[in-house]
């Protein structure tokens, strides 16, 4: 005889059903219990667990052989703590002389302690969106689960505290949680406001229209200008996710240990150190798990100090930033994470950060410049749709009250931008995403533009990627002007966000002491 039970295994941010099927077996020795079907170290440790919390439970029967425990499919591998429940249920079911559960329905996940207690686990939300896509009845997990799996408006769900109570729902003497099911509207906590930055009108404006069109940006300026200020506010103005996009971020969220279901809707915001490693920014481990790409999913990806970033850690963007997913290549085959997110650099014009200030600060020669800058690939930074220069503020603006609008009144045009946008497009997506040939239709191009267009790609050397991000940039900036049609103001000011400090131009000036 054997006992069928239906577990789950995360791999990657997708959860893998795993049937965990046991049955005597003459060929091991007497309470012996073995675990095939590639299960790692943490499975194994789990199969004990299972066994110490599920025994008491069974009158104090002892199996007449050993125990052999399949999980298949047989070539997934079997990583983490997600199968203890199952491991118990299939051991207990053995010993009682269960029939095979898995025409029940039921799935079942969490960790187990040797005293029978189910503890949480990450990935469950991943888990519950199995089930129901195999139209499974129900999931039976750690109650401190619940209100995560909640999210997720499909099988019942029966949230349990001891693997006691898994047993009782195994055997049918257990109700479901009939508590509210699918994201609940949250209210969003209120962060900075972008009031608060004195000054710095003309890279506010860039900010607004990097949120209205999903476009990359690059700050550079000297210390104390307000880049990292700026930085911390522009998830503010960005609108609230929608219901699927919380659920994708909720998922995410929930592999990476990092969830709050009170907060689903709120946009994620990701400000990795510059020692940040290349696993650590895409992702990997054993078990894979997702990098700071995949949790500014939806949101933004704010990296300050640019250049002082590890230069092979950022040439690992270039491909994220174009497809707006991540592909890691492991022994099990190819795990795709998703990645669509808005990157903000910030970095200072040199080691010092004074440069081209012309007040006698910077100590750096022409050839530090150079070399400071040249850490930034022209791969990575033609992948910036934007690049401003930050100046320092002037005492007058630095005194000033009520020289700024608030967050609420720029996510208001944002929302407005985004909304014409979508309209447009038929669809989700913004000017920042959609496909070159469209934007030019949608720009609306007459001779004497076509004209202009040709004059500043050539006199500015501008690649075929720049030309197609600076459109971009042009026709989000007549979104939030409401305008049908790009007009030569439009480009400009598009070429003047595109060119900002001239980076990856010649260094001009430098050690103005010397």
């Amino acid at each position: 005889m054997a006992v069928r039970i239906l577990g789950t295994v995360l791999d990657g941010l997708e959860a893998v059903e795993v049937t965990v099927e046991a049955r005597y077996s003459e060929a091991l020795r007497v309470s012996e219990v073995k675990v095939v079907g590639l299960p790692d170290a943490a499975v194994k440790e789990g199969m004990l667990r299972a066994r110490s919390a599920a025994w008491p439970l069974c009158s104090g029967r002892v199996p007449p052989s050993g125990v052999l425990v399949n999980l298949a499919p047989a070539d997934v591998r079997k990583t983490g703590r997600t199968l203890d429940l199952a491991l118990a249920m299939v051991y207990a079911g053995i010993l009682l002389g269960l029939e095979d559960q898995t025409a029940s329905g039921l799935v079942f996940l969490g960790e187990v302690g040797l005293a029978g207690a189910v503890r949480p686990v990450r990935g469950v939300l991943a888990g519950v969106m199995e089930a129901h896509t195999r139209g499974r009845a129900g999931v039976v997990l750690p109650r401190e689960n619940l209100i995560e799996a909640r999210l997720v408006a499909g099988p019942a769900l029966f949230p349990v505290d001891l693997v006691a109570d898994a047993l009782t729902v195994l055997r049918g003497g257990a109700t479901a949680d009939d508590g509210p099911r699918g994201p609940r509207a949250c209210p969003v906590s209120r962060g900075p406001d972008l009031a608060d930055v004195r000054g710095q009108f003309e890279a506010r404006h860039a900010l607004e229209v990097a949120a209205a069109g999903r476009h990359n940006l690059l700050m550079e300026g000297p210390p104390g200008a307000g880049k990292t200020m700026l930085a911390r506010r522009f998830a503010g103005i960005l609108p609230r996710l929608t219901d699927a996009a919380a659920l994708e971020v909720a998922r995410v969220r929930s592999a990476a240990r990092t969830l709050d279901t009170g907060r689903i809707h709120e946009t994620p915001f990701r400000a990795p150190h510059h020692s940040a490693t290349s696993a650590g920014l895409i992702g990997g481990g054993n078990p894979v798990a997702p990098g700071e790409l995949t949790q500014a999913h939806h949101g933004v990806l704010f990296l300050d100090e640019l250049p002082e970033f590890d230069r092979r850690v950022l040439e690992t963007l270039r491909e994220p930033m174009e497809e707006r997913v991540v592909h890691l290549t492991r022994a099990g085959g190819v795990r795709r994470f998703p990645a669509d997110f808005i990157l903000l650099g910030a970095m200072n014009p040199c080691s010092c950060g004074w440069h081209g200030l012309g007040d006698g600060r910077c100590r750096c020669t022409p050839r530090q410049v150079q070399r400071y800058r040249g850490r930034l690939s022209g791969p990575l930074l033609d992948r910036f749709d934007m690049r401003i220069r930050l100046l320092p503020v002037s005492p007058t603006d630095l005194f000033e009250e009520g020289s700024g609008e608030s967050t609420d009144t720029v996510r208001g045009r944002v929302a407005e931008a985004r909304g014409l946008q979508r309209r447009r497009w038929g669809g989700p997506s913004l000017n920042g995403q959609v496909a070159d040939v469209e934007v030019r239709r949608a720009n609306g191009y007459g001779a004497r533009m076509r004209a202009l267009l040709v004059r500043f790609v050539t006199t500015h050397g501008l690649s075929a990627r720049a030309t197609r991000r600076l459109e971009r940039v042009a026709r989000t900036v007549a979104d939030l002007e409401g305008a049908d049609v790009v007009t030569e103001s439009h480009l400009t000011l598009a070429l003047r966000y595109r060119l900002g400090g001239e980076l990856e131009g010649r260094v001009e000036g430098g050690g103005e002491a010397g």
